[in-house]
């Protein structure tokens, strides 16, 4: 079997976009994180495509959370481009719409 894409980063003058799997499972955490990790320091804006995701596991949502606010913290701007119901419940539910700011979308 091969390995689970978390889907490859895109990068262009105006910023960076990384399209997110459907399956956002434990097995792909370690290569979310690289693909998370490779972009964090990009100075243009994220945007992180969102409209496949059908489930997302706590330790995905926690990655998220942890990219969405050292981006923030350096000044650096993250979106998300269309957000799945599946993925805003899931961030309803441990709290972090407001950290990963995906609620008011």
């Amino acid at each position: 079997m091969s390995e689970p894409n978390t889907g490859n980063p895109s990068a262009s003058s105006a910023g960076t976009s990384i399209s997110l799997p459907a399956e956002l499972g434990i097995d792909v955490a370690a290569s979310l994180y690289q693909d998370l990790l490779s972009q964090v320091d990009h100075p243009g804006a994220v945007t992180l495509d969102a409209q496949d995701v059908a489930r997302i596991h706590t330790a995905a949502l926690q990655l998220f959370c942890m990219f969405c606010q050292d981006r923030r913290a350096a000044g650096r701007e993250t979106h998300w481009r269309h957000p799945t119901e599946a993925l805003r419940s899931a961030a309803a539910l441990l709290g972090v719409t407001t950290l990963l700011q995906i609620a008011r979308q």
